[in-house]
Formats: C-alpha cells, structure tokens, sequence
C-alpha cells in the first residue's frame, strides 16, 4: 500500500515543473527565429588551376607602391651636319634648320665690293689664269661689321726699261683688312660701305725692292632683285728702292698719280649665275724709266660666276691688263675657285 502522505508530496513537486516548462516555452514563442543562410543556386563556378610557376604574393610586400613607367619611345638619332651645306637637320618630327643664307663675295672680279663676311666664316679663293700666274685669298669675317685676310697676288707687274715687256712679279704677298656696315643698316635706302686696306710685304725681285698697299672706299646698291651695283675710288702708293739706292716713292709724285675710279656690275639672270664686270687698277714698275718709276695701270675684266653648291663657287673669265694700250694679245683666261666653311661660325654662334 503506497503512503498517501508520499503521494500528496509528489504532487506538489511536479507543480513546480510545470511552471518551468510553461514559463520557457513563453519566451520561445515571443523571440524571432533567425533568418535562414541563404543557399545558392547550383554547384559554385571552376576556379583555374593555380600556376605552379608564379610564386604566391609576399603578404608583407606593400600593396601601395607606384606603378612602374612606361617605357619611353627611343628618340631618332641626331644627323651628322651635311657635308655639302655645313648645316645639321633636325631628328625626330622637329621641322628642319633651314640652310643659312648664302654668302656674298667680297670681290666682283678684281675690283672690290663694300660686301663684308659674315662673323666666322672662313673665304678661300684659288685663281690661274693662261699666262701660268697663280694667285690666293684666307679671309675670315669679324662680326659681320670686319674681316681680316692674307693672300698672294701675280697682278703686280715690273720692266726693264718703257720698251721692255712687262712679267709679274710672284709670288707678292699681302694682308687685308676691311670694315663696313650692310645696306639699309643705319637707315633706309643706304648702301652698303666698306673701308679696305691691303698692304704688301717687301718682295725683292731683280736687285730691287717693292712695296705697296692700298685703300679703297667702295659703295655697293642692290637695284631691283637681279642688278648689283658697285662704285667707289681706290687710293695707291708704292715704294721702288734700288739695292744700295734711295727709296722711289708714288705718293711724292702728288696725289693725281695715286687716285683711281673703281667699280663693277653683276647680272643674275638665273639664280645660281652672275655676270660680272669690274675695272680695277695695279701698280707697276720700271727699273729704267726715270721720269715715269712706278705707275698705275687699269684691268678691265668679265666673266660668270657659278654657283655650285652653297659652299662652292667657280669663275671664269677674261682680264685685259693695260686697257690703255687696247693690247688683246695680253689678254688672260682665269678660272677662279671659291670656297667657304661655316665651322667656325656655327662655334661662334653656339
């Protein structure tokens, strides 16, 4: 027989528990259920094998580093300075230097011009002529406004006596220094003027010794686009001195003896040739005159002028010395050849 005590105190045991379930299964009910994890659709996407080769990233490698250049395109290489003009062409897409201008003589023929060098551009000129006469002209430009040359010239000639035939004496050497201004420099509509002076160096040739120099004052005008003309006056003196005799002198025979017109013409019918005209003017002298020693005799010379390339010129003509005589017989074709170099003046202007 089972205890009613024991039953009674059983009964009030389970009252509590059922108040513990009731109460929890409240709280349960008044909570949200969490939102389920989302499944996609599908097996996940093929993922490409890892490159064996390719090393896995340095975590400790920065992630911020700048991003290396591009690589520039090679830039075209610098030309050498072309052999024919003497000026360098530009690399690259850059448009190309233009060519300097091209350079004036500063002689026609034989008469001088008011035309200077320009600064450091180096003038070289070679004449022979029929008669076996050899002749040679260096000049350099001095800033556009002077230039300074030596040369040798065969035009000086010398006699025996009035009768006797004239022959050259050769070779005579000289030095030249010229300065000027261009045309229209100092105002509009100006010619171009030049101040030279030549002088020789003593020359000894049949127990004589010679001397000369000159200066000349020559204007130069440019009229229209085709014609160049030249004009100016030429002032000589000269020395004749026996060996063991007294010195013979132009200028103490009055300035009349010493004076001369000079001047010449050029044509350019095309744009690379000229025709030229020039009167010039030469001492000579005579060992056994006694009333005229030394004297001045007129050339009058004409020829063409070609130019080759920018840095070469050739010109050939005809020269007749002692036009006074009208002697065609000593008569001489001369070809001339004419170079110039620009080294020293691109030095200069860098």
């Amino acid at each position: 027989m089972r205890d009613p005590h024991l039953r009674g105190r059983q009964r009030w045991c389970l009252v509590p528990a059922s108040l513990v379930l009731a109460a929890g299964a409240a709280t349960a009910h008044a909570q949200p259920a969490p939102a389920p994890t989302p499944v996609p659709d599908g097996p996940p996407p093929d993922l490409p094998p890892p490159d064996a080769a390719t090393p896995p990233p340095d975590p400790a490698a920065p992630t911020d580093a700048a991003p290396a250049p591009a690589p520039t395109a090679p830039a075209a290489a610098a030309t050498a300075p072309d052999p024919v003009d003497g000026w360098v062409r530009g690399t690259g897409d850059a448009a190309p230097t233009p060519p300097p201008p091209p350079f004036e003589a500063p002689d026609v023929l034989l008469a001088p011009s008011a035309r200077l060098l320009p600064a450091g551009l180096i003038y070289s000129r070679s004449l022979l002529d029929t008669s076996g006469g050899f002749a040679g002209d260096l000049r350099v430009g001095l800033g556009d406004v002077a230039e300074f040359g030596v040369g040798t010239t065969d035009l000086v000639r010398e006699r025996a006596t009035a009768d006797a035939a004239p022959e050259r004496i050769a070779p005579y050497a000289t030095a030249t220094f010229r300065m000027g201004v261009a045309e229209d420099r100092l105002f509009r509509g100006m010619p171009a003027v030049a101040l030279g002076f030549r002088k020789s160096f003593e020359r000894r040739a049949s127990e004589h010794t010679t001397r000369i120099a000159e200066l000349h004052l020559v204007g130069t005008r440019r009229l229209g686009a085709r014609t160049i003309l030249h004009l100016g006056a030429v002032f000589w003196d000269a020395s004749l001195q026996p060996d063991g005799g007294a010195p013979i002198l132009l200028h103490d025979r009055g300035l009349g003896r010493q004076v001369r017109p000079v001047g010449g013409i050029e044509l350019r019918p095309l744009d690379d040739a000229q025709i030229l005209v020039d009167l010039a003017w030469v001492p000579e002298v005579c060992y056994g005159c006694a009333g005229e020693p030394i004297s001045l005799t007129a050339i009058l010379s004409w020829g063409v002028r070609y130019e080759v390339a920018p840095w070469l010129r050739i010109e050939s003509g005809v020269r007749v010395p002692d036009i006074d005589d009208a002697n065609l017989l000593d008569a001489q074709i001369f070809g001339q050849l004419t170079m110039v170099s620009r080294t020293l003046q691109r030095l200069v202007e860098r």
